[in-house]
C-alpha cells in the first residue's frame, strides 16, 4: 500500500471507530414491513450475560436425516437486537437462482437486554475491536456446528457468509483472521475493525448504502482497500439513498454475486 494510500486509510479507520452507534429505526417489526426493505435495522446493545454454547446451538435449522446434502451452503449473520428469521426472506427469494444450496439462519450467542439477539455487546454505544475478539470464540463455535450438521467440514469453498451490520462484522473478521476460509463472504453495511492476518482468495462483497448515518459507508470502502492489499478478490458497491439497511437491489446483487461464485 502507497503512504499516501495507508494515510488516508489510517484517517479514515480513526473516524469510523469513533463514530457511536445510534439506535435506528423504530422496531424490527416497522423495518421488515417498509417497502423495498427486506431486512432489519439494528439498535444499541447493552451489557448481557452470554448464553453458552448447548443453549444456543439449539436454534440452529438442521436438514432431514433423509434429506439430499446440498452442494452450496450460505450461513446469515443478522444485525444487532435482531434474530435469524429477519433473513429468511432474503434466503426464501434466493432459493430460485441459488439451486442446490441450503440456507441457515443461526441467532447470534449473545441475548440483548431489550430483545432479540447480538454477536458482541457494545453496551457504552462504541464499536471497540476488544469485543469483537472476545466474540470470536462463540462466533466459531456455532458456525463449527452449523458446518458440520449440514456436512461441509473439508469443503468450506462452497461455504458463503452473509451478514449485516454486527453479523457482517463478526463475518469479515472471521475470514480476514483466518479462522474460515470460506469461499464467498457477503458485507451489508459492515465494517473492518480489526486488521488482517492471513492472506486469502475468498471472493468479498461489500455492500453499502451511501446514506447510512450508523456506519459510513467509508468503512466499506477502507475494508475493500485492506481486504484487496492482503489477497482478496474484492468487489465494493455503493448503493445512494440507502442507509443501514439492506436494499432490494442490495439483496439482489448479492443474490447474482453468489450465483456467478457456486457456478463458477
Amino acid at each position: 500500500m502507497m503512504s499516501s494510500q495507508l494515510a488516508v486509510f489510517t484517517f479514515v479507520t480513526c473516524m469510523i471507530f469513533s463514530v457511536v452507534f445510534l439506535v435506528v429505526g423504530s422496531s424490527n417489526a416497522s423495518a421488515l414491513e417498509r417497502p423495498g426493505r427486506v431486512a432489519v435495522q439494528g439498535q444499541v446493545a447493552q451489557p448481557t450475560a452470554f448464553r453458552t454454547h448447548e443453549l444456543f446451538t439449539a436454534q440452529i435449522a438442521q436438514r432431514p436425516a433423509n434429506a439430499q446434502k446440498s452442494r452450496h451452503l450460505v450461513i446469515f449473520f443478522h444485525g444487532i437486537r435482531g434474530g435469524g428469521t429477519q433473513f429468511t426472506t432474503i434466503g426464501k427469494s434466493w432459493e430460485k437462482t441459488l439451486a442446490n444450496t441450503s440456507f441457515v439462519y443461526p441467532d447470534a450467542p449473545f441475548a440483548h437486554r431489550s430483545g432479540g439477539r447480538q454477536w458482541f455487546v457494545v453496551d457504552d454505544q462504541v464499536m471497540r475491536p476488544d469485543r469483537i475478539q472476545g466474540a470470536r470464540r462463540a462466533f466459531d463455535e456455532l458456525v463449527s456446528e452449523i458446518v458440520r450438521r449440514e456436512g461441509f467440514e473439508g469443503n468450506l469453498r462452497n461455504v458463503a457468509f452473509v451478514g449485516v451490520s454486527q453479523g457482517a462484522i463478526m463475518a469479515l473478521d472471521a475470514v480476514a483472521n483466518g479462522r474460515w476460509k470460506v469461499g464467498a463472504v457477503v458485507s451489508f453495511a459492515g465494517m473492518l475493525p480489526l486488521a488482517i492476518s492471513a492472506s486469502n482468495d475468498a471472493r468479498v462483497l461489500l455492500i453499502h448504502g451511501r446514506a447510512d448515518k450508523t456506519i459510513p459507508s467509508a468503512a466499506s470502502v477502507a475494508a475493500g482497500t485492506q481486504l484487496k492489499a492482503a489477497g482478496f478478490d474484492v468487489t465494493v458497491t455503493l448503493l445512494p439513498d440507502v442507509g443501514h439497511t439492506i436494499s432490494s437491489s442490495g439483496a439482489q446483487k448479492a443474490s447474482i454475486f453468489l450465483q456467478n461464485y457456486f457456478n463458477r
